[in-house]
């Protein structure tokens, strides 16, 4: 089974980089995520791992309510996440967002503002916790 999800996944990949997604070396991509219907809006850097579940999402479909009011508004952005990032299981990433260099986003959490490099961010929405030097620090014990 679990050759079956990574045959999909790897198939998965290779549909939305003929689409225009942007992966870099060595990255590792769980089963489940989702580059969403604008993958050419979306670039990830080397060496990232990104956990099962996770979303990017590079439009904000609510501007729907207004299509009767003007139907040109809508927003689309890109969303960049730097090398080696790592983003938790089933986080969303919003669009315009950027993540940093070797930042890490935290299980679950909703990311709607840029990210700077090396820092580990959580939450709904999502904010800093800590840096990644001292998340290193904390762990090693």
């Amino acid at each position: 089974i679990k050759k079956i999800y990574h045959l999909k996944m790897t198939l998965y990949i290779k549909a939305c980089q003929r689409k225009g997604l942007h992966i870099g070396e060595g990255c590792r991509v769980m089963k489940g995520t989702s580059f969403g219907s604008e993958p050419n809006l979306v670039s990830i850097g080397d060496e990232v791992l990104i956990s099962f579940y996770v979303s990017f999402v590079t439009h904000d479909g609510a501007t729907w309510v207004f299509r009767d009011k003007d139907s040109t508004v809508t927003k689309f952005a890109p969303i960049s996440v730097g090398k080696r990032a790592f983003i938790g299981a089933r986080a969303i990433i919003l669009p315009g967002v950027t993540i940093g260099e070797r930042s890490v986003i935290a299980a679950g959490s909703v990311v709607n503002k840029n990210v700077p490099a090396g820092e580990v961010w959580g939450g709904v929405p999502a904010k800093k916790i800590m840096t990644t030097d001292d998340y290193y620090k904390k762990t090693k014990g």
